[in-house]
């Protein structure tokens, strides 16, 4: 009986530790997708970034879509995507804390000069 106890805590040492550590993965890996569109973004305009950007969200399954970030474009072909939104932790069902996130990604054009 005591080594099934030690199982079920270790268990949910284990859900509460991946409960807390997933909302910094998905803001890790948002940052990541909004390089890539920056990117494209210093080739292309603002709406045709917007369009990808919704598409590479739908893809991923975020709940976000291409009017929740902000996008400047300069006229040096520099670009700057961001969002700010909130996340939770939860643990089976029940909200801990409410955390806010703010992602701001930038690029600009490189010239490749042989």
């Amino acid at each position: 009986m005591k080594d099934f106890v030690k199982i079920i805590m270790a268990l949910f040492l284990i859900l509460c530790i991946v409960s807390v550590a997933w909302p910094f993965w998905d803001r890790y890996w948002l940052g990541k997708e909004l390089e890539r569109v920056c990117v494209y973004g210093t080739k292309n305009g603002v709406e045709e970034t917007r369009k990808l950007l919704s598409q590479k969200m739908e893809e991923k399954r975020y709940d976000f879509t291409g009017d929740d970030f902000s996008i400047e474009k300069d006229e040096n072909n520099r670009i700057y995507i961001s969002i700010t939104y909130t996340d939770e932790i939860s643990i089976l069902g029940v909200t801990l804390k409410e955390l806010r996130f703010t992602v701001e990604k930038g690029a600009s054009e490189v010239e490749e000069r042989w």
